[in-house]
This record gives C-alpha cells, structure tokens and sequence, in this order.
C-alpha cells in the first residue's frame, strides 16, 4: 500500500507539469481513491515543498506559462478547445485498456487525454506496449514502469500535434500488431466516415495504423460529427467502437449503431 501511494503521489506531480492546478475531487476519481486519502498526499508534498495547497487543491510551484514552453499557438488552442469534454472522453476510452495488451495511438489532443487517464494500476504493472508516432503520448506513458513505448520513427511536425508521419513511419509500422488504435478524426459522417483536413500524409499513416489493428476506437466530440475533411480514412462500419459526448446527433449515433458501431456516450 505505501508502494501504491508513494507512486500516486509522483503520478500527481506528473499531473501538475501538464496542468496548473488540481482539485480534489479531479484526482480522487483519476486514481479511483477516497478524497481522504487525496488530501493525505497532497499534504505530505506540501510538506516537501513539492506544490502549493489551495482551496479544494493545489497548484504548481512553477508558473503556469514555463510549463509547455515549446508547444505552437495552433497546439495550446486545440488543448483548451473543448477540453472538459475531451478529459471525459479519455476517461471513459481508457477503461477499455486490459493489462497486456499492445496499444496504438494516433496524433491528437483528444487521443492524448485516453492516454493521460489510464488508470495508474495499469501503467505501473499492467506490461502494456505502446505504439504511437505522437512525441505527447510517449513523453506521457514512457516513465511508467508497466509501459513499454515504441515512437515510431518518421518526420516530425512541430507545428501540428508535435508526431510523426510519412513514408518512414508507415514502415516502421510494418509487422506490428495492437489490439487496440486510439484514433482521433477532424471529420466523422454518415457518407465520408473519419476523415482528416489536411494532412495528407497523416491520412496515408492513419489508414496503416487501422490496418494493424484489431479494434479501432475512434475518439470525437460531438463537434466534428457532421464535418467532412479532405480525405476519408475510414468508413463508419469500420469503427469498432465511437467515444463521444452527449451532444452528439441522436439520429447520426442511431445510424451508427445499425453500422455495427458500439457507441459509448459522456
């Protein structure tokens, strides 16, 4: 038990170098504990002088802009767009995860908040594989014990989620397998399926990551249902399961469903 919590308390300060302030009532259902036993960390690295206690949570020692100093306007705007709804539909996405398993994610900042709510009993001692070309969700789970990363190799593009694409990643691809593809879309409609707006090459990386899966778990908020990019990646009878928010069309997800689709609403 004091194992589990001293890593509970560093997984808490993981959490600050992403996020300014905690509350609470946020972490004690992040890590599925008692608010008690929240308040007890957060003291003991108060204590340390490891954070800064607030009303109802804490906040960072160090000043919320040095915290991501090399992340594009483009990248912080898509962070904060929509972000409540994005942490809701990572953490229910990340249930889906089982110990063992080889598990592929794309370039997104919906994709990154399953990763960042993978329970933590998973990261530590789950021996999970995780194969992504985003430089977000390998920094993310790489310091875990129980992860084993594999960043595929590629050309890098800061300027959109900070990943991978182009013909170097889709070989490095080759002969792998996940059980399981987090995938974002910028798109997703009843004629175009997931669709992506403009990078070409991220499409052509995308449509080989599906192919090396055996589940596609397309992640969406309600706001891109209805949108059409440039290309198709997927049509929706091929997603396996749609994670999105209860604003979602209730005739688009009722079409979806008789596609095949299991659809998980937030």
């Amino acid at each position: 038990m004091a194992t589990l919590a001293a890593e509970r308390r560093s997984a808490i300060l993981q959490l600050l170098t992403r996020s300014p302030s905690l509350r609470v009532a946020e972490l004690s259902a992040y890590f599925g504990v008692s608010e008690v036993s929240i308040r007890r960390d957060l003291q003991q690295l108060a204590r340390a002088g490891l954070l800064r206690r607030v009303h109802g949570g804490v906040v960072a020692n160090s000043p919320a802009p040095n915290l991501h100093p090399k992340l594009t306007p483009f990248l912080i705007e898509q962070m904060e767009y929509r972000r409540e709804v994005k942490e809701r539909i990572g953490r229910a996405a990340a249930q889906l995860v089982r110990p063992g398993q080889h598990i592929m994610f794309d370039a997104g900042t919906t994709t990154l908040q399953v990763a960042r709510s993978i329970p933590t009993e998973l990261l530590s001692n789950g021996n999970l594989t995780v194969i992504t070309c985003s430089l977000l969700v390998a920094m993310e789970l790489g310091a875990w014990r129980g992860v084993n990363v594999i960043l595929l190799g590629g050309l890098y593009q800061h300027d959109f989620y900070m990943n991978v694409t182009g013909p170097k990643t889709i070989e490095s691809l080759r002969g792998l397998h996940a059980d399981i593809l987090f995938l974002g879309a910028d798109g997703i409609s009843i004629s175009h399926g997931v669709t992506i707006a403009h990078n070409l090459m991220e499409a052509e990386t995308d449509k080989v990551m599906i192919a090396s899966a055996s589940r596609v778990v397309v992640v969406a908020d309600s706001s891109k249902i209805g949108q059409i990019g440039l290309t198709s990646i997927l049509p929706l009878s091929g997603i396996h399961t749609l994670v999105t928010d209860s604003d979602a069309p209730a005739d688009f997800l009722d079409h979806a469903r008789r596609e095949g689709v299991e659809v998980i609403v937030v």
